[in-house]
């Protein structure tokens, strides 16, 4: 019998994590107009989180201290709460794209530099700027043709643009968090605290807790049990299996498989913007993580 090498079984776990986290755009954009965002978002995280719980529960590794459960608290404000409610906001928008909202969410590695250097007072090198730049470029790209057609267009991608960089305060401040009491205990009661702090928010604003069009029921569960239980578990296992550094592959192969996803069963056109916008965007957060790497591997090549 053949086994597998343990950076194989890494790979394979990305592989099912990229697939999965590629349909998020595609399948909520499905559900617009019957599914209210704030309503699949506290869904989606509490039966997610709660899914996540199980594993944690296997490992037998539950305990939390109060005063961290307080600062995963904050990490469900800032990504559940905030930032995912944007992102679905952005799919909400009339004449929004999945294919879109999937590369400008994607540059959110690109957005963790900035708060890197601004709370943890990492040191910007000449190769993350450059990076920086062309990541940005790419993200201007994309919005180049919604300006040209119409200012309302653009509504739709900057939503996108503030979850993206929210979603990169949340990587930045996790980490801490991370360090401390691990990635799968951190997203865990993020998720399940973030979920419960958008109930006042659902009364608030008489959204129902779990009234919506049942038609939806099969892309809620998948928004729920594979998006944000299943592929959050895929994704720490590889993580753990081939480093981080391997791991963030994700977020460069995302677009362009989202993108596609969307070609084939929304029937997206994806414009020329697009392409070269998701292309820079790579680009830039190609720079931003490997380049430092690539020139140690060799010397020669100046910055």
């Amino acid at each position: 019998m053949i086994f597998m090498k343990k950076d194989t079984y890494g790979f394979v776990y990305l592989l099912i994590t990229i697939i999965i986290f590629s349909t998020y755009e595609v399948v909520s954009k499905t559900i617009v107009g019957r599914v209210d965002p704030f309503q699949i978002n506290f869904i989606r995280f509490l039966i997610g989180g709660l899914i996540l719980f199980v594993f944690l529960l296997f490992k037998r590794d539950i305990y939390i201290s109060r005063k961290d459960l307080l600062s995963v608290a904050l990490l469900g404000v800032i990504s559940v709460a905030i930032s995912m409610n944007l992102m679905q906001l952005s799919l909400s928008v009339e004449g929004a794209t999945a294919s879109t909202a999937a590369v400008i969410f994607s540059s959110n590695p690109i957005f963790v530099t900035f708060f890197s250097a601004l709370i943890e007072k990492e040191k910007i090198k000449l190769s993350r700027i450059i990076g920086l730049s062309v990541g940005i470029l790419g993200i201007f790209t994309v919005f180049a043709d919604k300006l040209q057609i119409n200012l309302s267009n653009i509504v739709s991608p900057l939503l996108t643009l503030a979850a993206a960089i929210t979603f990169a305060l949340y990587t930045v401040i996790g980490r801490k968090a991370s360090t401390k009491i691990g990635s799968l205990k951190m997203n865990t009661y993020s998720f399940i605290m973030g979920s419960i702090i958008l109930v006042p928010f659902l009364i608030l604003f008489k959204i129902p807790i779990i009234k919506f069009d049942y038609s939806a029921i099969p892309q809620v569960m998948y928004l729920s049990i594979f998006v944000t239980g299943i592929a959050y578990f895929t994704y720490f296992m590889g993580l753990s299996t081939v480093g981080a550094s391997k791991g963030s592959l994700v977020f460069f192969v995302k677009p362009v498989m989202a993108s596609i996803i969307a070609i084939i069963f929304l029937n997206e056109k994806v414009s020329m913007n697009l392409i070269i916008g998701m292309l820079l965007t790579i680009a830039g957060i190609f720079i931003v993580l490997y380049y430092d790497k690539f020139k140690q591997k060799n010397p020669g090549v100046k910055p």
